[in-house]
């Protein structure tokens, strides 16, 4: 009779080696990312807390089908149309300004807690450090805590404008911008370049009180809808849990459609980095294809998995995602891979990838974690896509940015890594980051599962003075 490790390595139907992290003791360990029957898990072993293994996806197939759209790249190289010969430029970048908050969100990655606010002048000078080595960034994102409760929000919003950044997301829980003016006109001011990135997740109490602390679906309606008013478009992000709120995926999506300053939703499946209060099991938790088989579920097929791309400058297993043009009254979406074989246009099989011609360089600058739809170059790139797609009555609208805003949206799905699902090679290929104490840009899975326990600034406001804003 065969062992039943022998039968678990007969049933082994794909594999990759990398490096993975003991869950509990956070030791890098020899990891295997291996195909048993139609599911996808990351397998290792500490040689003190024994084997480990966490589910990565249910869906094989889609999990291959995603990882053609980002083959491996040689050195970590980057997706640009030249390729590059070291690591990946940042493509989005997190500045956090405040390890104060305004809720205790069971769910925060970052555990905020405290009562610390970065001075102007340290957020400064850690911009002054990242530009020397990179001379533009695509995306900064604003974070914390919640970074529009720092006293100096505005005027820290107003310097980092001054760098060559090509927009500018409010990470926000939405309390500020629903209850208070000053952050909600910092923000409108530079409407062009800065737009919000609001948590928003269920519409039910009970869910808003496991994921926020307590119900804010009136606040964060609210706050989508000043925000409206005042001309600032919105990222909705849910964060989406199994057995909690998977079943309000596709109720997500038309609330998102049903505000025409909802330029966008991102969907994130619940991690256990930083402050996660709740059970959670590494081997039945909520992924990638998961998200994607919902959407296609409960939006009656107006949302199909095949709708969706890797991304192509980082890690197959990063994010997938889609663009569409909405109709008029913004109740249908035709989602552009439909029209256009994205594919066609990268070399899948080199060491990197490479773009044939203007419709290639318009995907690889579109298929990324930073467009801003109202930017000049993204409306000129989508505008080359429609029209090689076929879509032409979507190009008159192309040359208005405020309705180019409301009529294009994208859809990500975006799983961050914890501990249990930390794959070195995702490391190695990322460009999310966020900047430490030290200005320095590191990955921002490595940084929430092994560095928040340090010293965040270096210079802070005194909470006697921060507290009288």
């Amino acid at each position: 009779m065969q062992s039943d490790l022998a039968i678990e390595r007969e049933a082994i139907i794909w594999q990759e080696s990398t490096t993975g992290l003991c869950s509990i003791c956070l030791r890098p360990v020899e990891a295997r990312i291996e195909q048993l029957g139609n599911d996808i898990f990351l397998k290792s072993t500490c040689p003190t807390h024994g084997e480990q293994t966490a589910l990565l996806s249910r869906d094989a197939d889609e999990y291959h089908r995603i990882r053609q759209y980002t083959p491996e790249r040689v050195g970590g190289c980057c997706c640009g149309p030249e390729g590059c010969d070291t690591k990946p430029p940042v493509c989005v970048l997190l500045l956090e300004i405040t390890q104060a908050c305004n809720l205790r969100c069971p769910t925060c990655y970052a555990d905020a807690k405290g009562h610390d606010f970065m001075s102007v002048d340290e957020a400064k000078g850690r911009l002054e450090k990242f530009f020397v080595f990179q001379p533009a960034l695509d995306l900064l994102m604003i974070s914390g805590g919640e970074p529009t409760i720092h006293p100096n929000f505005p005027e820290i919003l107003e310097m980092c404008l001054k760098y060559p950044i090509g927009r500018i997301l409010i990470n926000t829980n939405g309390l500020r911008i629903a209850q208070n003016d000053t952050a909600l006109n910092a923000i409108a001011a530079h409407r062009e370049r800065v737009e919000i990135y609001l948590s928003f997740g269920s519409f039910r109490p009970e869910v808003h009180e496991r994921l926020y602390g307590r119900d804010l679906v009136n606040d964060k309606t609210l706050a989508i809808e000043r925000a409206g008013r005042a001309g600032v478009f919105v990222t909705l992000v849910p964060t989406v849990e199994r057995g909690v709120n998977e079943d309000e995926i596709g109720e997500l999506y038309r609330f998102a459609l049903k505000h025409k300053n909802i330029n966008g939703i991102t969907f994130q499946p619940v991690m256990t980095a930083g402050r996660y209060e709740n059970d959670h099991v590494p081997e039945d938790r909520l992924t990638m294809t998961d998200v994607l088989r919902l959407l296609q579920e409960q939006t009656s097929g107006q949302l199909v998995t095949t709708d969706f791309v890797g991304l192509p400058c980082s890690h197959p297993d990063c994010c997938s995602l889609t663009y569409g043009f909405l109709n008029k009254e913004r109740t249908k979406l035709t989602p552009l891979p439909r029209h256009l074989d994205v594919a066609r246009y990268m070399d899948l099989f080199s060491d990197r990838i490479s773009f044939a011609g203007i419709v290639g360089g318009a995907i690889r600058r579109v298929w990324s974690d930073t467009i801003h739809f109202r930017g000049g170059q993204a409306i000129k790139d989508l505008s080359i896509l429609f029209a090689r797609s076929g879509m032409r009555e979507a190009l008159p609208w192309l040359r208005d940015p405020m309705l180019f805003g409301e009529r294009v949206f994208r859809i990500v799905v975006k799983p961050f890594m914890d501990a249990h699902t930390y794959d070195h090679k995702r490391i190695d290929q990322c460009c999310t980051m966020i900047l430490n104490e030290d200005g320095e840009a590191i990955s921002f899975c490595e940084y929430n599962i092994l560095h928040r326990s340090k010293p965040k600034f270096k210079s802070s406001i005194p909470l006697a003075i921060a507290g009288r804003s």
